[in-house]
C-alpha cells in the first residue's frame, strides 16, 4: 500500500511535534520523532511511503496537496493536535478529495482523548482515528486495508461511531526499526537550548509520574517506562551520526530518562557511549526528572557527553507539587540543582502557573525558585488542559476553562496561551505571571553572564543567537497581542 504521513502546517512557526501545541516564545521547532518511527514500520512492513512534516517547512496547503496528488496514496496518516485540529480536518477533506477516495485517519494525542468528537466533526471525509500508541494500529490497517478489527481504532460506521478494543502496548520496543529520518531535512528543526543542528532519540516509552497535567503517559503511552535496551539505543545513536554526519547533538526525548529505578541502565548506556567513541564526536542532552542526585552517576554522564538536562521543576511551592503529584519537593530540587551544576552540566528549567490552588504568592514562590537555583536557562508557562489528562477533567469539571472552542487553546497569533481561570488567579493574571518570570530570570546581569560563559563555540553562538532572536520576537509585541507559554 501506498500511504502518506502527513504533520499539516498550522501557521508560521507553530509546534505540533512537542509536549505543548503552539507557537513558542522560544521559536523551537521539533523533530516528528513518533510519526518517523510510525512511517519505519510500515516501510519495515513493505509499505511505500512518504512523511512530509509540512509544519517544519511552513508549507502552504496547496503545495502539500500537489505532494499528495503526485504520490497517490491508498492511505493518509494526519498527525492533528488540539488546537490546530478545524484547520487539520479541512486538511483531512482536502485529502479525500485529492486521492479520490484513499483512507484517511487521524493520529496524535488528542484525537485519542477525544475520538468521538473528532469522528463526528469529520463526518464525510474522515474514515478513522487512532487511539493511543498508532505504530502498529496504522500497521494492521495497512496491511488489511479495512478498518473492522483492527485494534487501537475508532472508526464510522454510517453515521455510528464503531471502537475496536484497544491495543496492547508494545512490549518489545527493540522491535521498532530506528526512526524514518531519511524523509526530513534536519535544518528545519531548531531550539535555542540544542546545539544545532541537532536531533532526539526515544530510548523508552511511558513514565511512572503520576503529574495531573503531563499528556503523554496519560493519553498516549502509559505509566509504565517500557524501554529500549542501551544496545539498541547506541546503535541508534551511530545511526544518526551515519545519517547526518553534521550532526552537533542528540536529544533524549524520553518523558524521563533518568529514573532512580533505572539508573543502572542509564550507567550502562554512557558507559557504551564512551567506549564506542561516541562522545568524541557528539554530545548529548535530556529530559530528567529533579531527584537525580547521584553525583557518580552525574559524572559518568558528563564524561559520556552530557551537556543540558531538560528538566520539569513545575513550581516553586511544595503543596502546588503535591497537588500535581510531581512526588519530589523544593528542597531535592535545588540538591538536583546544586549537584548537576558541580558535574560540569546544564540546566533547563521548565516551570508552570496555574495549577489547582495557584495563588499569586505562590506563583512569585515559583519565578523566584527559578532565580535561585543553579540553573542555566528556563522557560515559563500556563497550565495546558489539555483533554485526557488529570488537570484538564479536574478544570472542566469545575466549570475553570474559559475556552469553548478548540481553537481558542492557542491566541489570534497562535502563540500558546492558558485557557483556565483558578480561584483568585485568572487567566490573564496567569500569562502576566509567566512574562514577568521569564523577564525577571533572562535581564538579571548573572544569567546574562551565564549566557555568555557557556558560549563554547560556533553552534552554542548560533543556538544563543536563535535565543536571542526568539526573544526579542516575543516581546516585542504589544502587551495585548502576546499570550501565554514558553518552549
Amino acid at each position: 500500500m501506498k500511504i502518506f504521513v502527513v504533520n499539516p502546517a498550522f501557521g508560521d512557526g507553530f509546534v505540533k511535534t512537542a509536549r505543548w501545541f503552539a507557537k513558542s516564545r522560544g521559536r523551537v521547532q521539533r523533530h516528528p520523532d513518533y510519526l518517523a518511527r510510525a512511517t519505519a514500520v510500515l516501510e519495515q512492513a513493505g509499505h511505500e511511503c512518504v512523511l512530509l512534516d509540512a509544519q517544519a517547512k511552513d508549507m502552504p496547503v496547496a503545495e502539500a496537496e500537489a505532494r499528495i496528488r503526485s504520490f497517490a496514496p491508498d492511505l493518509v496518516a494526519i498527525y492533528a493536535t488540539t488546537p490546530s485540529l478545524m484547520s487539520d480536518l479541512e486538511f483531512a477533506r482536502m485529502a479525500k478529495e485529492a486521492t479520490g477516495g484513499a483512507l484517511v485517519v487521524m493520529i496524535g494525542s488528542h484525537v485519542s482523548a477525544e475520538p468521538d468528537d473528532t469522528l463526528r466533526r469529520g463526518a464525510g471525509f474522515l474514515d478513522a482515528v487512532t487511539r493511543r500508541e498508532y505504530d502498529f494500529t496504522l500497521r494492521e490497517l495497512a496491511d488489511t486495508g479495512v478498518c473492522e478489527g483492527v485494534a487501537g481504532l475508532s472508526w464510522l460506521r454510517g453515521e455510528e461511531i464503531v471502537h475496536e478494543v484497544d491495543r496492547a502496548p508494545i512490549e518489545d520496543m527493540d522491535s521498532l526499526p530506528f526512526p524514518a529520518w531519511h524523509h526530513i531535512d534536519i535544518e528545519d528543526y531548531h531550539d535555542a537550548g540544542k546545539l544545532f543542528p541537532f536531533i532526539t532519540l526515544i530510548g523508552g516509552r511511558g513514565c511512572p509520574a503520576k503529574c495531573t497535567f503531563c499528556q503523554l503517559p496519560q493519553v498516549m503511552y502509559g505509566h509504565r517506562y517500557r524501554t529500549r535496551s542501551p544496545q539498541r539505543i547506541l546503535d541508534e545513536m551511530e545511526y544518526d551520526l551515519e545519517l547526518f554526519p553534521n550532526l552537533k547533538e542528540i536529544m533524549f526525548e524520553d518523558d524521563t530518562l533518568t529514573l532512580s529505578t533505572h539508573l543502572d541502565r542509564l550507567q550502562e548506556i554512557c558507559q557504551g557511549i564512551i567506549d564506542r567513541g561516541i562522545n568524541k564526536r557528539i554530545s548529548w542532552s535530556c529530559n530528567a526528572r529533579p531527584d537525580l542526585t547521584d553525583k557518580e552517576t552525574l559524572r559518568l554522564m558528563k564524561a559520556s557527553g552530557a551537556r543540558m538536562f531538560c528538566t520539569g521543576f513545575e513550581f516553586g511551592n511544595d503543596e502546588m507539587l503535591k497537588r500535581i503529584k510531581k512526588g519530589i519537593g523544593t528542597e531535592k530540587m535545588r540538591e538536583y540543582a546544586k549537584n548537576a551544576a558541580e558535574a560540569g552540566i546544564r540546566v533547563h528549567g521548565c516551570f508552570m502557573i496555574g495549577g489547582p490552588g495557584e495563588t499569586r504568592e505562590s506563583a512569585m514562590q515559583t519565578i523566584r525558585l527559578a532565580q535561585e537555583m543553579e540553573i542555566d536557562t528556563c522557560q515559563f508557562t500556563g497550565v495546558a488542559a489539555y483533554p485526557g489528562t488529570a488537570y484538564y477533567d479536574w478544570a472542566k469539571r469545575n466549570g475553570y476553562i474559559v475556552a469553548d472552542d478548540w481553537s481558542q487553546w492557542v491566541d489570534e497569533d497562535r502563540e500558546q496561551r492558558g485557557v483556565v481561570d483558578v480561584p483568585g488567579l485568572s487567566m490573564r493574571e496567569i500569562e502576566e505571571l509567566v512574562d514577568l518570570g521569564l523577564r525577571s530570570f533572562y535581564l538579571r546581569p548573572k544569567q546574562m553572564k551565564t549566557i555568555a560563559k557557556n558560549v563554547k563555540n560556533w553552534s552554542d553562538v548560533r543556538t544563543k543567537l536563535h535565543g536571542l532572536k526568539s526573544f526579542i520576537d516575543y516581546f516585542g509585541k504589544p502587551g495585548e497581542e502576546k499570550r501565554e507559554n514558553v518552549s
